[in-house]
C-alpha cells in the first residue's frame, strides 16, 4: 500500500501537474482572441482522455491479475522522444510578447492588468475565485469516484454497464471543457460560471428524487449534465484568470488555484465516506439504499450554491476590478461584454442596469482622469 501511495498517488501527481498547467499559458498566447477556445483546448485531453481508459482496466485485470494491469498501463504511459526536430521561426505559432505593450490582436488592454503574483494573491477576487471553483469541483469528483457504484447498487446493472457509463461521462467531461471555455468567449466568464453552478445546484436538488424513483436514464442524464458543468469549470478558469489579473503569473495562480482540486477530491471524498459508512453502520442501510447517497447530495448542493453566491461579488475583468462602484451597486456581471449592475435604489429597492458601451467608456476615462 505505501508503494501505491507513492508511485500513483505522489509521483504519478508531481507528473500530472506538470503536464497539466504547461501548455495553458502558451495556448492562451497563440489564441489571443479566443482564451477561452485556448484554456478548453489545453485541459480537454484530460476528458478524452477517461473516455478512452475506462474501458481498459477491468479486461486487463480479469485476464493478467491487478498488478501486471499497473505494469502494462504504466509501461503505456513511458514515452521518449529522440531526435525531435526543433522548430524555427517560421514554423513556430505566434507568441504574445509582454503584456504591457499593446498588439493590434490584442481584444483588452489596460496597463495596469498585471500585478505581482503577491499581488494578485491578496486580493478578494483571486480567494472568491478559489472558494468558486472549490464549489464548482466538489461535487463532480465526488459522484464521480462513486458512479460506478451508483451504477452497480442502487440500479442494479452489471459492472460491465457501469464501466461504460463511466466511459461515457468521460466524453461529457471533454465536451463540458470545450463547449463551456468556448461559451465564455461569447459571453463572459462569469456569465458561463454562474450557468454551471446554477445547473449543478438544480441537478443535485433533484438527483434525491431521481434516486427514490429509481429512473434510470434521469439519474444518466442528470449525471452526464453535472459533468459536463464540472469538465467546464477546468476549461474556463485559466481565461478567467488571464482577464483579472494578467499573462505574466498566470501559470502560478493557475497552479495554486489547482490545489482546490485537491482539496475538493481528498476532503470531499472522506465526508462522502464518513457520512455513506455511519449510515450503513449505525442506521442500518444497505449500500443500495437511495438514502446512502441522497444523505450527500444536500451538502454537496449547499456547496455548490454557496459558490453560486461568491461568485456574484467577483468582478469579471480587469476594467471591472479597477473601476470603483458607484452609488447604490450591490454587485456586477459583465454579460455580451457590457456590464449589468445590480443597484439598490431604496429600502427593499433594486434595479438592474445593463451599461452601453458609451456609457462605460465615459466611466472609465473618468476613472483614470
Amino acid at each position: 500500500m505505501p508503494i501505491v501511495f507513492l508511485g500513483y498517488g505522489v509521483i504519478s501527481g508531481l507528473g500530472l501537474g506538470l503536464c497539466y498547467i504547461s501548455p495553458i499559458s502558451a495556448l492562451q498566447k497563440w489564441f489571443p482572441e479566443r482564451k477561452g477556445l485556448g484554456a478548453g483546448l489545453s485541459v480537454c485531453g484530460f476528458g478524452i482522455g477517461g473516455l478512452i481508459c475506462a474501458k481498459i482496466p477491468l479486461p486487463l485485470i480479469d485476464a493478467i491479475g491487478l498488478s501486471l494491469t499497473f505494469v502494462v498501463i504504466g509501461a503505456c504511459y513511458w514515452q521518449q522522444k529522440h531526435g525531435a526536430p526543433v522548430q524555427d521561426e517560421k514554423t513556430m505559432p505566434p507568441v504574445m510578447g509582454d503584456s504591457r505593450t499593446a498588439p493590434q490582436n490584442r481584444i483588452v488592454y489596460e496597463p495596469a492588468i498585471d500585478l505581482t503574483l503577491r499581488e494578485a494573491l491578496s486580493t478578494y477576487e483571486y480567494l472568491g475565485m478559489y472558494m468558486m471553483f472549490l464549489a464548482n469541483l466538489v461535487s463532480g469528483l465526488v459522484i464521480l469516484s462513486r458512479l460506478a457504484d451508483m451504477v452497480t447498487n442502487v440500479f442494479e446493472k452489471s459492472a460491465d454497464t457501469a464501466a461504460t457509463v463511466v466511459a461515457i461521462n468521460g466524453g461529457f467531461n471533454f465536451v463540458g471543457r470545450l463547449m463551456f471555455s468556448s461559451l465564455s468567449d461569447v459571453i463572459g466568464r462569469k456569465p458561463s460560471y454562474l450557468v454551471m453552478l446554477g445547473t449543478q445546484v438544480v441537478i443535485l436538488a433533484v438527483l434525491p428524487l431521481i434516486f427514490v424513483t429509481r429512473n434510470y436514464w434521469a439519474f444518466l442524464l442528470a449525471i452526464w449534465t453535472l459533468t459536463c458543468a464540472y469538465g467546464g469549470g477546468f476549461g474556463t478558469i485559466p481565461a478567467f484568470i488571464h482577464d483579472l489579473f494578467g499573462m505574466h503569473n498566470i501559470s502560478g495562480l493557475h497552479g495554486i488555484l489547482l490545489t482546490a482540486w485537491s482539496i475538493a477530491g481528498v476532503g470531499g471524498g472522506i465526508l462522502f465516506t464518513l457520512i455513506y459508512n455511519h449510515l450503513i453502520r449505525n442506521r442500518g442501510y444497505l449500500p443500495s439504499s437511495p438514502e446512502v447517497y441522497n444523505s450527500n447530495f444536500y451538502w454537496l448542493c449547499a456547496c455548490a450554491a454557496m459558490g453560486f453566491v461568491v461568485l456574484l461579488f467577483v468582478r469579471s475583468t480587469v476594467r471591472d476590478r479597477l473601476l470603483p462602484r458607484v452609488g447604490g451597486e450591490v454587485t456586477r456581471l459583465r454579460v455580451f461584454g457590457r456590464i449589468l449592475r445590480f443597484e439598490k435604489t431604496g429600502t427593499f429597492r433594486f434595479k438592474l442596469r445593463y451599461l452601453r458601451p458609451d456609457e462605460e467608456e465615459k466611466e472609465w476615462a473618468s476613472f483614470w482622469q
